[in-house]
């Protein structure tokens, strides 16, 4: 090798250097290479933190910019049960009743309601960024549409929950309160005008997707309990009419689909079936 050509790789390799290290912080390209080596390491991780932040602060602000419609909200309320009652769907009286006789049903409900919808849906995140890398990206970006469309509907169609709503419904959340259930309002926790649809079973179905979607155990389609479970529970609470579950379970379809359609198709584990999830 000439002297040329050494000094041409050299400079190459130098290129290649510097391309490489534009993705790093100004002051990280000039530190040494301990520090440029665990950003390049734990940037992945560190992005997608700021993803998540970023759609929380997404969140807090299309909630806090919701107005107090609550006419509106209770107007939009009894459209929900007149079409049911014409469906034969209104069974939010029938199931109240059931645990509002159950308190120890109640009681688990209030738990379920609370814990399932952050826990699992963080514990399926961090699952599939751990055992299914390659379907983290379009999953993750299907459940921030289902968000971002749920919040948005929120906004413009503002729904009180049976619980406020329906003539003879109880609260049965606030009548026992378990956790932080009852300390909710508009400016805190919870838009209590937020009915339609329900986050709850949409992100129960988007939970039961991911891991039927991307896994070949025989026993992955024991997911669809979860949605299902969510469904009953916010049922009997007189959290939601039987449509906010419905068009829960559409958003969650529908945001998994167009993710889908962009990102191309999602591909199970390449893992024997009988292999655990």
């Amino acid at each position: 090798m000439t002297t040329d050509d050494a000094r041409s790789l050299d400079s190459r390799g130098q290129a290649d250097d510097d391309l490489s290290d534009l993705t790093l912080p100004s002051g990280a390209r000039h530190s040494n290479p301990v520090a440029s080596a665990l950003w390049r390491r734990h940037r992945p991780w560190m992005t997608e933190l700021g993803l998540l932040f970023g759609l929380y602060w997404l969140y807090s602000v299309m909630r806090s910019a919701s107005p107090d419609r609550v006419a509106l909200a209770t107007s939009n309320a009894r459209f929900v049960e007149s079409v049911q009652r014409s469906w034969g769907l209104d069974i939010e009286l029938s199931l109240n009743g059931l645990f509002v006789h159950s308190p120890w049903l109640a009681d688990a409900a209030s738990l379920w309601y609370q814990v399932t919808h952050m826990v699992v849906t963080v514990g399926v995140l961090l699952w599939l960024w751990r055992r299914r890398r390659a379907n983290y990206g379009p999953l993750r970006t299907a459940l921030a549409v289902l968000m971002v469309a749920g919040l948005a509907t929120y906004w413009i169609f503002p729904l009180s929950p049976p619980r406020f709503a329906l003539r003879g419904a109880v609260d049965t959340m606030m009548v026992n309160p378990v956790l932080f259930a009852g300390h909710e309002s508009v400016t805190g926790l919870a838009n209590l005008y937020a009915a339609m649809p329900s986050l709850h079973v949409g992100w129960a179905v988007w939970c039961a997707l991911a891991i039927v979607m991307t896994t070949r155990s025989r026993w992955r389609y024991l997911a669809w309990g979860y949605p299902l479970i969510t469904t009953f529970v916010v049922l009997g609470t007189a959290n939601h009419y039987v449509l906010d579950t419905v068009a829960g379970t559409v958003y969650a379809m529908g945001a998994y689909a167009v993710t889908r359609g962009a990102y191309g198709r999602v591909a199970p584990s390449m893992v024997p079936a009988h292999a655990a999830i």
